[in-house]
């Protein structure tokens, strides 16, 4: 039985961040560390985020207000998110992204660097990515598969 109409899920996202557009993804060591760092699951923490996350006019998600997550849970997720997925695209360059550098990313580009509802925004695509899927659209696909 076919529950996504035939389109391939993922769990991992692609978003502009800091000085590029990177790769966010919790695979299983990931989602431990972020576990154990927040004392949460990530279901909770995921359902803690979604309480504040809304729409824009332009249909972008935003961080509305509202929620339970702390700082903390926002940041190891994006960080964590950043050191799994380990890909970037800055300045027409493939980067990779170890501990280090996440941990840079993190400190000059999330909160306090930038306002918090842009990093609450961010943590929750990745937690929701991680536990629901995204549809990857029909023309990514058309293009992966040649």
């Amino acid at each position: 039985m076919d529950l996504h109409g035939g389109l391939t899920m993922e769990t991992r996202v692609e978003a502009d961040f800091a000085d590029g557009q990177y790769v966010f993804w919790l695979p299983m060591p990931q989602v431990i560390e972020l576990e154990r760092a927040a004392g949460a699951s990530i279901l909770t923490i995921e359902e803690k985020l979604r309480a504040g996350i809304g729409q824009d006019k332009d249909g972008n998600i935003v961080f509305a207000g509202g929620g339970g997550a702390t700082v903390s849970e926002i940041r190891e997720t994006i960080r964590l998110g950043l050191i799994g997925g380990n890909r970037a695209m800055v300045d027409g360059s493939e980067a990779e992204v170890g501990p280090l550098r996440a941990a840079e990313l993190v400190r000059g580009y999330a909160y306090p660097a930038r306002p918090l509802a842009e990093s609450a925004a961010l943590a929750w695509r990745i937690l929701s990515a991680a536990i629901f899927g995204v549809r990857l659209k029909k023309k990514a696909m058309e293009s992966a598969t040649g």
